[in-house]
């Protein structure tokens, strides 16, 4: 199927400068970004400027396309060569080709816009046990067309640069908080623990939202959820169906992912990969139940993993990606701050920057990542499902925590 014209001459192209400006001194600039097909092709050829006060170089460099005048950003683009990805210097006339064929095929729109984003690996320091994830949009969905309904239509989502816990919460992090929140207003389970450094483990979304807050409060740290849109009262006790108004997202404490945060982190800067460092998947790079069932478990031992058995491992006990990331497939499912629609990738606000889900309260709220009792399947980076009622405490129910860069 040919593709119709993909970007008409004279539509006007946005161009964003990254970064919040309490990050960097000067952070990069883009400016006069021009965009055009390529006569008697698919190709669509990007150009741009981009400058940095501070000489920073080279910069990682992304691109977002919008076919509705950029209202969201929710072309797939991911066959592009030229100046995008890493390694790119500054100066003028920069190049990128998109091969719109390839990525958008048959489409045709009046409204398109291009968004490039620019960074320069300037980072603040992170938290100790957190590692910083970048800002900048990614493309959040099953590219492979194998998983389900929910997983799909690809999208692109911007995401704010935010910090992230290393390592799913552990038994060694869990409890003095657990204690500490004793007698100061809140109501916890105690969780479960397979063994020493193993994750926390049984534990529902409404304990991992209030874990959070009192991590914060006993960190001195502004809380991030509150019982009401008034966000006069800290969410301390009680299975609350809090909302996303019902969120200080502004605050310095700690909080569950969104689902976007999620899966940007997740991928560990590689772009359309099934998981965290690549497309096929053994027992040497994650915890998790292998059988022949997927062509992509190359796996030499199948079922359980063979050290671990039936159960969880030490936290941090495969490689890390890209961001510095343990165990972003595997060993338990981690909670996320989204409530689970299965068609939500199709609603116009699934691409909004930042996004933080369905505004609505739902039947249950999104848990990522699979666990050791999942094929692999489970484990890709888009995959998607309704398992978490908030009040399941499933065994292999556990969590992560980030924090915003407002402080």
């Amino acid at each position: 199927m040919k593709i119709k014209q993909v970007i008409r001459a004279g539509v006007a192209i946005l161009s964003l400068q990254l970064g919040e400006s309490f990050l960097h001194a000067a952070p990069p600039v883009v400016s006069n970004i021009r965009a055009s097909q390529r006569a008697g092709t698919h190709l669509v050829d990007i150009y741009y400027n981009v400058a940095d006060a501070d000489g920073n170089s080279p910069l990682t460099v992304f691109v977002a396309v919008s076919d509705n005048a950029g209202a969201s950003y929710n072309v797939p683009v991911f066959t592009l060569t030229g100046a995008v990805g890493p390694g790119v210097t500054l100066g003028n006339d920069r190049h990128i080709v998109w091969n719109a064929g390839t990525d958008w095929p048959g489409r045709f729109s009046s409204q398109c816009r291009v968004r490039i984003t620019a960074d320069d690996g300037t980072a603040p320091p992170a938290p100790a046990g957190m590692a910083y994830i970048p800002a900048g949009p990614f493309q959040m969905g099953d590219t492979f067309m194998e998983g389900g309904t929910s997983e799909l239509p690809v999208h692109t989502v911007y995401v704010s640069a935010f910090f992230m816990d290393k390592y799913e919460v552990s038994r060694e992090l869990w409890l003095p908080v657990y204690a500490w929140a004793q007698g100061r207003g809140y109501n916890l389970s105690g969780g479960s623990f397979k063994d020493v450094n193993h994750p926390v483990q049984t534990i529902n979304w409404y304990d991992a939202a209030k874990w959070c807050n009192a991590r914060s409060e006993k960190e001195g740290l502004t809380p991030c959820y509150y019982t009401d849109a008034s966000q006069a009262t800290v969410y301390r006790s009680g299975s609350l169906n809090i909302t996303n108004a019902c969120v200080k997202v502004s605050a310095s404490g700690y909080r569950l992912p969104t689902e976007a945060e999620w899966e940007k982190a997740a991928r560990g800067g590689l772009n359309g990969k099934r998981f965290p460092w690549g497309d096929t998947i053994t027992h040497s790079q994650a915890n998790y139940y292998s059988s022949s069932s997927y062509a992509y478990d190359v796996s030499p031992t199948r079922g359980y993993h063979p050290t671990y058995g039936a159960g969880t491992s030490p936290v941090g006990s495969f490689a890390a990606n890209g961001y510095g990331l343990f165990d972003m497939a595997g060993n338990v499912f981690e909670w996320t701050w989204d409530w689970y629609d299965g068609n939500w990738y199709g609603n116009a606000q699934a691409t909004s920057d930042n996004c933080q889900g369905p505004p609505a309260p739902l039947t249950s709220r999104v848990v990522r990542g699979g666990a050791w009792t999942e094929s692999s399947n489970v484990l890709r980076c888009a995959y998607r499902n309704d398992y978490g009622t908030p009040v399941n405490a499933g065994n292999p129910f556990g969590f992560r925590c980030v924090r915003g860069l407002g402080f």
